[in-house]
């Protein structure tokens, strides 16, 4: 693979950090700690090489965040190189420049990023803005050293005194979501089809009627269909309708490790009053916690708190309840006394709808032959067509290429499980309808039209149609022609096997041969 050039990097950078953003589990404040001024520097077949701006950075992104960054990064170029974190102290913004912002006086730090260290608390020369909700912001005026970043208790002091001083002022300090919700996802933007319609209509009744109608949620299906989705979209709604709810959404591998925390540290009433006092409680991915004694047990009691209190519980998993046999069967009882609602794999038409949709977000140009193509092939998950699309843009984005369907195949391969063993019985059958009729391979791929070569031609089509699963589209890219020609091609060759004996005969033999491997 040829060398990225600067404007490329700085592109393929770009959309990996967009996604990591969507992704991010901490507070958008830490990622702007620890992604900020990041760059990605080299990139080839095998290797990826970023750099941040101080060894202490560089510590945390290797030590917390490599697995992270390798997974994203894989998913907008397609392979997954070699990864390794540098340092460029010129990345560091220069202090005369600093100096012309209106100081900052304070780093706020969310003590359950998972990143955060002893040594990372106080990042040198690294400013971020303050959190949403943290009251106003400071003054220089009331600082003897503006420049130099106050530690984080200082801060967690300033932050209540400003709140308070909010509240004399009458104003109403509103609560904060105890995790920030991904504002993109909402039922605006949820596309509803017959396998999700349900789960769709349930979602929209929980969001307006918390904790009365419908408790728990219980969303099931497989990876990547939009159970997460539907859960954000329903803490959105709920929040907009009323500010004042206690929302917290969480992974349930997350809960776990925040107990664990709470114990090592005797912290266990802080956990247990921080979960038990929500008014609604999303937890994703709730199969991680089975088999797990004390993690199982703290859910339980969290569960019939809240639920004694009318309080909203929503829960996912890739299995219903009774599939999840290391779950307590008090907990899988609960689970099921409120209402299971499935998510499955989109059908054609919903992956045509997803597809329109995520493409006109990407304002791209796609011909309606290859959504077509590529709502045919792809069919495990929302999340691989989203994939697909932002991989598409993004080698639009670099090479300028028109999204076409030899620009589909030769992009995404590894989505489309079909072409993958194509190519070498293709050619093989090229190779040997070129020889049974004395004419040249590149021939049959070339625009001569004698008889003998368009026979061949034809015979080809017919038997890669036939003797692979390559669609009309795929066939057409590798004859560079248009599926409706091939089609046509084909139909030619139908017809002379249904009249001519010694043609089917002759096409027969073709046949035996490729399939001997002669």
């Amino acid at each position: 693979m040829d060398f990225y050039s600067e404007a490329e990097l700085s592109g393929i950078w770009q959309a990996t950090v967009t996604l990591m953003r969507d992704r991010y589990e901490g507070s958008q404040q830490s990622f702007a700690l620890w992604f900020g001024l990041v760059k990605l520097v080299s990139l080839d077949a095998d290797s990826a090489e970023i750099a941040c701006e101080n060894k202490t950075k560089q510590t945390v992104l290797t030590d917390r965040f490599l697995p992270f960054i390798r997974e994203s990064l894989k998913e907008i170029i397609g392979y997954e190189p070699t990864l390794t974190v540098t340092v460029d102290p010129s990345l560091a913004p220069p202090l005369a420049a600093a100096e012309k912002e209106p100081p900052i006086r304070s780093v706020i730090v969310d003590e359950d990023d998972p990143a955060v260290t002893d040594e990372a608390l106080v990042p040198p020369a690294q400013t971020v803005p303050r959190r949403a909700g943290s009251g106003k912001s400071p003054d220089p005026s009331r600082d003897a050293d503006a420049s130099r970043p106050t530690p984080p208790k200082a801060a967690d002091k300033r932050e209540k005194q400003e709140k308070q001083e909010k509240k004399e002022d009458g104003g109403e300090e509103q609560p904060a979501p105890e995790n920030p919700l991904n504002d993109d996802y909402t039922f605006e933007n949820f596309i509803v089809g017959r396998s999700n319609h349900f789960a769709h209509a349930a979602a929209l009744r929980v969001a307006d009627n918390v904790g009365m109608k419908i408790n728990p949620l219980f969303i099931w299906g497989p990876s990547g269909l939009g159970k997460t989705h539907l859960m954000y979209a329903i803490a959105n709604r709920a929040m907009r309708r009323d500010p004042r709810l206690r929302v917290i959404y969480v992974k349930a591998e997350e809960f776990m490790n925040q107990m664990i925390k709470a114990i090592q540290t005797g912290k266990t009433e802080d956990f247990r009053l921080k979960y038990r006092t929500a008014d609604m409680l999303l937890i994703d991915d709730i199969q991680f916690i089975a088999g797990k004694d004390s993690t199982q047990t703290e859910f339980f009691h969290t569960f019939d708190a809240l639920y004694e209190d009318k309080k909203q519980i929503i829960l996912t998993s890739d299995r219903p309840p009774k599939e999840l046999t290391s779950l307590e069967e008090r907990i899988r009882t609960r689970c099921e006394a409120g209402l299971l609602v499935d998510i499955q794999p989109p059908d054609y038409e919903l992956r045509m709808a997803i597809l329109r949709d995520k493409i006109s977000q990407s304002d791209m140009e796609v011909p309606l032959d290859v959504i077509d193509f590529l709502a045919q092939n792809l069919q495990e998950n929302i999340r691989q067509l989203e994939g697909v699309v932002k991989k598409l843009a993004m080698k639009h984005l670099l090479s300028g290429d028109p999204i076409n369907m030899e620009m589909v195949l030769r992009t995404v391969p590894e989505y489309l499980h079909a072409t993958e063993p194509v190519t070498e019985t293709v050619n093989r059958i090229i190779a040997d309808v070129a020889a049974h009729y004395g004419v040249k391979p590149d021939d049959i791929l070339g625009k001569d039209r004698k008889k003998n070569i368009q026979t061949a031609r034809n015979v080809s089509m017919y038997l890669v149609r036939n003797m692979t699963s390559a669609s009309l589209p795929q066939i057409g890219v590798y004859f560079n022609r248009d599926h409706s020609t091939v089609h046509s091609n084909i139909g030619k060759v139908e017809g002379e096997l249904a009249s001519d004996a010694v043609f089917e005969a002759t096409v027969g033999e073709i046949m035996k041969e490729i399939k001997s491997g002669n």
